[in-house]
């Protein structure tokens, strides 16, 4: 017999999941369908493990400290495993959560591979049923759920680069990387995005050497050129083997080690580690054949994402699609927003998505954290922009940790609204909230440099910041 359902909810992720509570929250029956693990890609094989180890990593920055204060921590030993240990119990932890709260709201989970029937029926195949061609249908175990209304949320997964396939040796993406026994002595990454720039945080901290291979002219190509700058200015591992402008091309092997072979200038090098790690971007239409779209009324767009409105509504009346399976820019707190939104929509409230104030966060050393408009955007926009930068070595709070590098930028128009938020610092991942609720409120300088804030703290940056932009600051020059 089918299962007959308000909500139907397809992948686990942070929109997914996010999606199920709040459709249940809302009133709704709802079912969640997850072929591989509650959490998604983000907590279990992306930003949470990701964060965990660069966390651990940092100790090493801080232990130099420590003994330069008069803590005399003696020989350093990095056991690895341990670490590894302790990072999955963070993710178990995380994921045990999620479960708990689902059951609490009494989403029903089942473990499967999803695929639609129609706009209003799903048939779900027992484990991990990959590829378009192994229609759910055809399988007599298939579960039949009935729907008013689906949110697809089925995220997506790594580009696979030609020539460098993830079935060769040695050849793997930014999830595999994560689970490594041991540290590698060298690490070749193709791509010099964010996640390939969090891995040079990461493992350079633990002492192996971090190759970027990046096709473009300068690395962290979505981060305006003077943040670059400044985070290689930070840091020698940010700007030593950093290959730009150079083209991935295969890789061969060296008595069984992988070798990169690129090309860079029109001549041909040669970079090898112990792993390659592909890190050119994120695709999520890998899924759509398996959903089998096909049978819906959803349209993809001319770049070949699931189509979505306001609302996030798909073409398809029954239908709605969240996070990266609808599309860039890839982030766990879109999808998980989106979730919330499209939750809401499915259970009949007038609801949008609102991403204008999005905030992005990159956990390099020191961090890096953007919302809103940058100066060059705001000066396109406005005749005259009133701009506040303040080093962070004038923050109390940043040189009692010892954590004195980059800046914080404040960008407002000539009526002294605020436009946009840059920092580049410790903390920076928690001070951007404030900025992104500033911008949400439609805050003005006067806003933010009336109201009053614990001292000594990183965000006091952003009072300077404002002040600074007004002419008044106090500690900036």
């Amino acid at each position: 017999m089918p299962t007959t359902t308000d909500l139907a909810v397809i992948g686990a992720g942070p929109g997914g999941y996010t999606a199920a509570i709040r459709g249940a929250q809302k009133g709704l029956d709802v079912v969640l369908v997850e072929r591989e693990t509650v959490g998604g890609v983000c907590l279990n094989h992306g930003c949470i493990p990701a964060k965990a180890l660069i966390h651990a990593a940092g100790f090493q920055k801080d232990i130099n400290h420590w003994n330069a204060l008069g803590i005399e921590t003696g020989p350093v030993d990095v056991d690895f495993d341990a670490i590894q240990d302790w990072k999955d119990s963070v993710v178990d932890t995380l994921d045990q959560q999620v479960l708990d709260s689902l059951d609490h709201h009494g989403v029903e989970l089942i473990e499967g591979t999803a695929r639609f029937a129609d706009s209003n029926t799903l048939h779900v195949v027992s484990g991990d049923s990959s590829g378009s061609d192994n229609t759910a249908d055809s399988d007599t175990d298939a579960r039949i759920i009935d729907f008013e209304r689906a949110i697809i949320a089925t995220g997506s997964q790594p580009i696979e680069i030609p020539g460098l396939e993830y079935e060769q040796d040695g050849v793997i993406s930014s999830r595999e990387i994560l689970q490594v026994d041991e540290v590698p002595d060298e690490i070749v990454v193709v791509g010099g995005g964010y996640i390939g720039m969090e891995a040079v945080t990461k493992f350079s901290k633990f002492g192996a050497r971090v190759k970027i291979v990046e096709a473009l002219d300068r690395v962290l190509s979505q981060f305006e050129p003077e943040i670059v700058d400044s985070i290689q200015e930070t840091s020698e591992m940010y700007s030593d083997d950093i290959y730009t402008s150079t083209l991935a091309q295969g890789v061969e092997y060296d008595d069984g080690t992988p070798v990169l072979v690129a090309e860079q200038d029109g001549e041909e090098i040669q970079l090898s580690g112990d792993y390659i790690v592909v890190a050119a971007g994120r695709e999520p239409n890998s899924a759509y054949d398996r959903l089998g779209l096909d049978t819906t009324d959803v349209a993809l767009t001319d770049d070949g994402f699931i189509a979505v409105d306001e609302q996030l509504q798909t073409a398809d009346d029954s239908i709605l699609a969240v996070g990266d399976a609808a599309g860039p820019p890839y982030l766990a707190h879109v999808a998980a927003h989106e979730g919330k939104v499209a939750a809401a929509v499915a259970a009949g409230e007038e609801r949008t998505a609102d991403t204008e104030y999005m905030p992005t966060v990159m956990y390099t050393d020191p961090e890096v954290a953007t919302v809103g408009l940058s100066e060059a955007e705001a000066t396109e926009r406005y005749d005259d922009v009133l701009v506040g930068r303040v080093p962070m070595a004038t923050s109390g709070r940043a040189l009692t940790t010892d954590k004195t590098s980059g800046y914080l930028t404040v960008i407002a128009d000539s009526d002294e609204q605020l436009l946009g938020v840059r920092i580049v610092g410790a903390r920076a991942s928690d001070t951007v909230a404030e900025a992104t609720l500033a911008l949400e409120l439609d805050a003005s300088l006067d806003d933010i440099t009336t109201t009053m804030h614990a001292h000594p703290t990183f965000p006091e940056t952003l009072v300077e910041a404002a002040e600074a932009a007004q002419g008044e600051a106090i500690h900036a020059s």
